[in-house]
């Protein structure tokens, strides 16, 4: 028996060419799509931005930094100029102002005790007055708005104790309208009780004494006398 060589026939042949030339024209038609997507394309349109040579300016941070700091370098200064000094007068002037105030309540809370025996009229007047005193002379209204100005300053008419002299502490202490009106009220129950004022002056002038007395001595019992005896050998 004798087999066939195998070889390309023709109807191999023409499947083989019929098949290749598919394949071609497959592959050619991928390339072709392939070209359209990854194929070159004009070049789209640029915009030459324009190109800063220099940084955005901080002329109006800067300003702003050292007008903050001068402000408050030039409070600290006047601070430290201004405050001991206004310390120093509003001391002054308020120690001359208690004092004025301190010795006309003192008189009428001494006039207020001193009437405690006397009769019913008379303790209720003194009580009157030394109730009005505590709240005239108190600090909250010889100090308040209605006699001082924001800065310091009075409020009411000084005139200096001596002509072509300045105005003292003394005199604005004197000129206060509540320190006028209480001493013309003291004068008034110091003449009206017949008070001697010039004692309060005199620094020798007799003070009542105090000091309690002291206690006498115990009187010795006879048991201590015994005992005392007993000891005393």
């Amino acid at each position: 028996m004798r087999l066939r060589p195998i070889g390309d026939s023709s109807d191999d042949a023409y499947l083989a060419h019929a098949g290749g030339g598919g394949m071609a024209m497959h592959h050619q038609a991928s390339l072709d799509q392939l070209d359209d997507v990854f194929g070159s394309a004009p070049a789209s349109p640029t915009t030459n931005a324009p190109q800063h040579d220099s940084h955005p300016s901080d002329i109006a941070r800067l300003e702003t930094e050292h007008t903050t700091a001068g402000y408050r370098e030039g409070i600290t200064v006047a601070k430290e100029s201004s405050i001991q000094a206004g310390f120093d007068e509003g001391f002054s002037l308020g120690a001359a102002l208690g004092s004025q105030a301190g010795q006309l309540f003192g008189i009428v809370e001494g006039i207020a005790d001193a009437l405690q025996a006397h009769s019913e009229e008379a303790l209720q007047a003194s009580n009157k007055l030394l109730s009005d005193a505590r709240e005239e002379l108190s600090t909250a209204k010889i100090f308040s708005a209605e006699y001082w100005a924001p800065d310091g300053n009075w409020k009411y008419e000084v005139t200096a104790a001596q002509q072509d002299q300045p105005i003292l502490f003394s005199d604005v202490a004197n000129a206060h309208p509540l320190v006028q009106k209480w001493r013309n009220l003291v004068n008034e129950q110091v003449d009206k009780w017949n008070i001697q004022t010039s004692l309060l002056d005199n620094e020798t002038a007799p003070r009542i004494e105090t000091a309690a007395a002291e206690p006498p001595p115990p009187t010795p019992t006879p048991a201590s006398r015994a005992a005392k005896q007993t000891l005393d050998w």
